[in-house]
C-alpha cells in the first residue's frame, strides 16, 4: 500500500501531476533563475572556505572517488583510534535543491556524528541539476552507496548502515532506498526538514505554514528549483520524485523524521512520519514530537528551512548552534538504538 492517503484524482488532476513544458518566457525566468542562484551559491561557498579558518574540532575526511563514478568526490570521516575496527555506516546526503553544494557543506554533521558515535560516515557526491536532472542523482546515489558498502577499506559492519540527508538530500536518501541494488542493505533512515513530495504545490504548502512563520527563505526559490530537476513529462507522483508515495515495504521499518515549524515542507514531512507509523504500535509522546514503533518524529519548533545550516550572530547563533548539537545528538542516539543496536 501506498504511503499517500491521497484519493484517486480525476483525469484532470491526474494530467496536472504531469509536468509540462512552462510558456517561453517562463523557460527563460527559469534559465535565469537557476544559474544565478547556482552562481552566487557558489561564490558564496568560495569566500567562506577561504576566509573562514576550518574549525578545529572536525575530523579530517579522507577524500574519495570510485570507479563507477570517478567524477564525484566523496567524504569519509572515521572517528579518532577506530583502526582495525568494524564500525556501523551512515549515508549522508547534503542539500542544495538538488543544483548546488558539495558534500563538504555537511563537515560539522558528519564530524559530529563520526566521532561521538564511533561511526563511520560517508558524505555522498551526486551530479546537479539542471545538467542533471532526475533521475541522474538519484542513480548516482545508489551507486555509489553500493561501492562504499563493498569497499573493503573501510571495515564496515554491513548489518549496522544507514542513510539520510538535508533537504534535496532527505529526497535522495528516501528515493534512493528504494532501488533493489542497496534496498534490504539500509537499515534505517533519516531526513532532516525533507523534501518528500513534488506532486503538492508550492502554494499548497506554504498554506500549512503557522501565521507567526514569517517569510519563508524557500518561497522564491522553490518552483524554479524544482524545474530544473524535475524533466518536462515527469509524473511528479513516481515515488523516486516524490517518496511520501514510495511503498510502505520499499522503505526502511525504522525512520527518524525531522521538521522544522517555520518551513513549507514540515508538513509534508509529517504526513509521511504519520503514514509510515499507521495504527500498529502505541504511539511514546516525546517533547516536540513522538515514537511508534521504528519510527521518530521531532517538529523543530519556530526553526525555519536549512536551520542545522544558516547562522546567525550573537546570542541567536549560540543558542542555534547548541539546538544544532542537541539535535545531531538526538539523532545518534536513535541511530543507535535503530539501527546500530
Amino acid at each position: 500500500m501506498s504511503l499517500s492517503t491521497v484519493s484517486t484524482a480525476t483525469a484532470v488532476e491526474e494530467q496536472e501531476l504531469i509536468l509540462l513544458p512552462p510558456a517561453y518566457y517562463q523557460r527563460i525566468a527559469d534559465f535565469i533563475g537557476i544559474w544565478s542562484f547556482k552562481a552566487a551559491i557558489a561564490f558564496g561557498s568560495r569566500l567562506h572556505r577561504v576566509f573562514t579558518r576550518r574549525p578545529k574540532h572536525l575530523l579530517k575526511p579522507e577524500v574519495k572517488a570510485y570507479p563507477i563514478r570517478p567524477l564525484l568526490k566523496n567524504r569519509i570521516f572515521r572517528p579518532r583510534g577506530s583502526e582495525n575496527k568494524r564500525l556501523p555506516l551512515y549515508l549522508d546526503l547534503h542539500g542544495g535543491g538538488w543544483a548546488v553544494a558539495d558534500p563538504e557543506t555537511d563537515d560539522e554533521f558528519c564530524s559530529f556524528l563520526a566521532q561521538n558515535f564511533n561511526s563511520i560516515v560517508v558524505s555522498v557526491n551526486y551530479r546537479k541539476s539542471p545538467s542533471y536532472k532526475f533521475p541522474y542523482a538519484v542513480n548516482d546515489v545508489v551507486a555509489i552507496t553500493d561501492a562504499v558498502l563493498t569497499d573493503e577499506s573501510l571495515d564496515i559492519d554491513s548489518s549496522r548502515v544507514a542513510m539520510g540527508g538535508f533537504s534535496s538530500g532527505g529526497n535522495l536518501a528516501f528515493a534512493a532506498c528504494q532501488n533493489k541494488l542497496i534496498k534490504d542493505r539500509i537499515h534505517a533512515l533519516v531526513g532532516l526538514y525533507p523534501v518528500l513530495d513534488l506532486a503538492e504545490s508550492s502554494e499548497d504548502k506554504l498554506s500549512h505554514r503557522p501565521k507567526e512563520a514569517g517569510k519563508d527563505i524557500l518561497k522564491s526559490s522553490v518552483n524554479f528549483l524544482a524545474r530544473a530537476y524535475v524533466p518536462y513529462g515527469t509524473n511528479r507522483k513516481d515515488p523516486l520524485l516524490s517518496p511520501i508515495y514510495a511503498q510502505r515495504e520499499d522503505l526502511p521499518a525504522s525512520v527518524y523524521l525531522v521538521g522544522a515549524e517555520y518551513d513549507m515542507l514540515c508538513h509534508e514531512a509529517n504526513r509521511m512520519a504519520e503514514a509510515l507509523a499507521g495504527i500498529q504500535w502505541e504511539r511514546e509522546f516525546e517533547q516536540n514530537g513522538w515514537r511508534q514503533g521504528g519510527i521518530k518524529w521531532e517538529c523543530a519548533r519556530a526553526k525555519h528551512h536549512a536551520f542545522t545550516h544558516i547562522a546567525t550572530s550573537g546570542s541567536q547563533e549560540t543558542a542555534r548552534v547548541e539546538f544544532v548539537r542537541e539535535l545531531y545528538n538526538r539523532v545518534g542516539v536513535w541511530l543507535q538504538g535503530e539501527a546500530w543496536g
